[in-house]
Formats: structure tokens, sequence, C-alpha cells
């Protein structure tokens, strides 16, 4: 039986205008400062799970732990299950006394913020290691405490904007977002800024949404307010509502690297539904993205050799990275554009032949290095591009599968499909 799928989640950017309550100059101030103590709250916090697992090296799930007392109380529901250990630590001091390092560290952050600080980095520590790491560990609190990684760094982030102490409002004349940033320690009047979001160039398909988040019918969740280009802005994150497709899931079409010699990086293949036959179609518009990679990358070592003799040095480093960063983002996207497009045609295509799941046959380690990708010296986010095609595919309404792909299996279906 399949694991049921859970809505996933939609995030739309939306720039931050005039505050109502300050001039804009001091809330860009107060969003930069808050930004620091957001990466001061993070540090501390891992640094202190680090410093309590070294302290405890025989700690295991269900261990006593005395933790500090709660700060607020919660009445227990019927309906909540007996919470348990994380193999990251007790519940408790996940929780509790993690919440408390932030928020001495970061005096500044109000209370919501630094313990969406604090859960941004048990997160971390929960997800599991690449593919290419150089170690036995799977998860990545085991390999920082293998010595195999080091401990985690922040220098700069987003701002957590829960949405316990959000309120989002959109009108046909105005679109306002009030959020809370600051603590009482501060001793500043407004704690909870309210500011204008400009979303005059929006097209009528976001207005709607906007008004249906707004209205309460898609759920909004956890977001975020984010530095980009000088500028700032609020990441909305929703719950992104899902249709059944009603196609039949037995039908399957399988998403798989294609040989590095073919003209397209990725090759789908389905059960023609007449003769039963397997059916081949190549995907993906390679060409505009390799001749723009190849073109940045030129350029990028004309300025390094430029820069290598000391040309144009006595103006800091912020010269040196104001040339470079630009043409790293380029790169960037346009890889963004060919997953987007990428992933639109291969649902479009299950759609079309009527496939209700779609298995992405995801290439292991050395099936990278020897791959379409690899022939092109060109890198590749895989890990991106499987995130896209499973957002996509759930959106649709069609069932999402992965399954890795050997080097054997790889080679066999190769010679299979050349033959």
């Amino acid at each position: 039986m399949r694991k049921k799928e859970k809505p996933p989640t939609g995030v739309l950017p939306i720039k931050l205008g005039r505050p109502l309550q300050m001039p804009a100059r001091r809330l860009a101030a107060l969003l930069t400062a808050t930004q620091r103590q957001c990466c001061i709250a993070r540090n501390a916090v891992v640094t202190r799970w680090y410093v309590w697992r070294k302290e405890h090296p025989d700690w295991k799930p269900g261990d006593p732990y005395e933790a500090p007392p709660a700060k607020t109380k919660r009445k227990p529901k019927e309906t909540d299950k007996e919470p348990k250990d994380s193999l990251i630590g007790p519940r408790l001091f996940l929780s509790r006394d993690l919440y408390g390092t932030a928020t001495e560290a970061a005096t500044m952050l109000s209370g919501t913020v630094a313990s969406g600080c604090s859960q941004e980095v048990v997160d971390l520590l929960r997800k599991n290691t690449p593919y290419n790491h150089p170690g036995d560990a799977r998860w990545n609190w085991q390999a920082i405490l293998a010595h195999e990684i080091s401990l985690p760094t922040w220098r700069e982030g987003t701002i957590p904007c829960p949405k316990s102490t959000s309120k989002f409002l959109y009108t046909d004349d105005r679109c306002e977002l009030m959020f809370s940033l600051l603590s009482k320690r501060t001793g500043y009047k407004v704690l909870s800024p309210t500011v204008r979001l400009e979303v005059g160039d929006f097209s009528p398909g976001k207005r709607r949404l906007l008004q249906r988040i707004a209205r309460g019918d898609i759920a909004m969740c956890d977001s975020q307010i984010a530095e980009k280009g000088g500028q700032w802005y609020f990441n909305l994150c929703y719950r992104v509502p899902v249709v059944a497709s009603g196609l039949p899931a037995d039908r399957i079409l399988t998403v798989k690297p294609s040989l590095p010699d073919d003209a397209w990086p990725l090759v789908l293949e389905w059960m023609d539904a007449e003769s039963g036959n397997p059916e081949h179609w190549f995907v993906g518009k390679a060409k505009p993205l390799i001749a723009e990679y190849r073109r940045v990358k030129s350029r990028r070592r004309a300025i390094c050799d430029r820069y290598r003799d000391g040309t144009g040095s006595g103006h800091g480093r912020q010269r040196w990275y104001q040339t470079i960063r630009p043409l790293a983002r380029w790169v960037v996207n346009a890889q963004v554009r060919f997953e987007k497009q990428t992933v639109s045609d291969i649902v479009k295509r299950a759609i079309l032949e009527k496939c209700g799941t779609i298995l992405y046959r995801e290439p292991t380690m050395p099936v990278r290095d020897v791959g379409w990708w690899a022939k092109q010296d060109m890198p590749f986010n895989w890990t991106s591009f499987g995130a896209r095609l499973k957002f996509a595919a759930t959106k649709a309404g069609l069932a999402y599968e992965v399954e890795r792909i050997r080097m054997r299996e790889w080679k066999r279906t190769d010679e299979k499909d050349a033959g």
C-alpha cells in the first residue's frame, strides 16, 4: 500500500514595501540586525547541542533528563500521543534547552523567531548526508559526532516568520503583513512591524492565490523573510491544493538518465496501452543552459586571470565579488528555468499518456560521474530536480516514487535501448 503523500508546500516571494509605523531605512536596519541575531542564535544552538552530546556520549533515547521548566503551559489534548525522544537528543532538551540557548544568545529576537531558529538547526541535524559523503554516517548529526563533517556555521540566512504570530491581509486596494520581530528586552515600542507588500505587477493568477490565502481557503505555513540583491522579500509559504487526477496508478511513467551520447539528458519510458510495447520519449532542452554555463565559465576565468596579478587592487574585496557574483547567479537562474521547463514537460507527458504514477530513477554517484552531464563537463543539481519533480507530480494529483539506478542496471538498460 502506497504511503499517502502530504500536500506540497509552495513559496511565493513578495517584495516588502514601505512600513506603516517607522521609516523605511529604520526597518531595513532592523531587518539587517535581526538577520545577524538569527545567525548568532543558530550558531549558539548547534554549539550547545554539540557540547551536550560530547558530555553525554552514552545517552540513549529514553534515558532520564532533567529539563528546565517550561515557559508556557499548554493543556494536553486527548488525541496527543505519548512523546518519544529523538536520536539527536532528549525531547525536552531539543524543545526547551535549545530554545533557552537561542533566547539568551540573541536577546533582540522575539520568542517565536528564536524558536524558529532553533527548529531550523534541529531540522538540519536530522537530514541525511549527501551521496558523495566520505564516511559511513547516514545523518548529519552522526557525521558531526564522528568528525566526518565540520560543525555547521551561519553567516547569513533568512528570518523566520511563523504563521502563529503573523497576519496577512489582502484586499483590492492593499496588501499588508504584520510579523513578530523583536523582543520586549529591546525597549522598542513597535515589536511587530506592519509593512505593505508590493503586488502591483502580479498576474491575475497570483492575485487570486493571495485572496484565497487571506480568506483562509488555502492554509498558510511558516514563512521567511529573506534578503536578495539588496531588497527584502517575504517568502510566503502555503499548502498547495491538490486535486485528484483520476488516472490509473498502475500505469507508470519512468524518468531515467539517458545515454552520454544522446542529444537529451533524460528519457521517459512507459508501456503503450494498445500494443503493450515500451515507449520512449526524450526530454530536457539543455543546449541553452550549456551555452550559458560555458560562456560564464570563460568570462569568469578571464576575470580571475586579470585580478591574479594585482590588477585593480586597493579597492577592497567588494569590487571583486561584485564582478563574480552576477556571473554565478546567471548560471543558477538558467538551471532553475531548465528544471522548471523539464519538469513541466514530464508531467504533461504523464497526463497525456494517462499514467497515474511517476517513477524517478535517481542516478547514483557512479552513474552521475560518467553520465550525460559529465560528458558535457557541467555540474547538475539532481537533488533540486528531484524535489521539483515531486512537487509538480503531487500538485497534479499523481503518485510519485523514487528508486536509485545503479551502474550495472544503467548499462544494461542502455545496451537494451541501443539494441
